[in-house]
């Protein structure tokens, strides 16, 4: 009886779509409570060592300001320089692998994406550069 339910395909199925999907699942949510019990800070250090989790720079104690300020913009330039370059780049990889019937259509969608695409690379270049702007007052 029981060799025959577990040859049944109805029972490998749900077994496989429901109960091992929850059994792993389940798994999980156990090693992850397990893994912060073990590895979460001790009360003792927590209230002795009050800075011990901030963040300063060096490691020195910030004088007139707070630990954690703001994150200056200096890479906005070149986030805008990879983020306008890497879909043409794409592009040319699927343009080269891509069927010869198609190349004129891509040849088009290529020459509109660097149009669409050349302000941004130019406002991205000219960011970049400008170095007064990359620090926060």
């Amino acid at each position: 009886m029981v060799l025959e339910l577990i040859r049944d395909p109805t029972v490998t199925l749900v077994t496989a779509l429901a109960v091992i999907p929850f059994l792993v699942f389940a798994l999980t949510i156990v090693m992850v409570f397990m893994l912060r019990t073990l590895l979460s800070p001790s009360r003792a250090v927590d209230e002795r060592e009050k800075l011990k989790y901030e963040r300063y720079e060096a490691g020195n104690l910030p004088r007139p300001r707070e630990a954690k300020g703001k994150v200056s913009m200096q890479y906005l330039g070149y986030l805008i320089l990879f983020l306008a370059v890497e879909p043409a780049v794409i592009l040319l990889a699927v343009a080269l692998v891509g069927a010869k019937e198609f190349t004129a259509q891509l040849a088009a969608l290529y020459l509109f994406l660097i149009a669409v695409y050349t302000p941004l690379v130019y406002y991205g270049v000219k960011v970049s550069g400008r170095v007064e702007e990359w620090f926060v007052d």
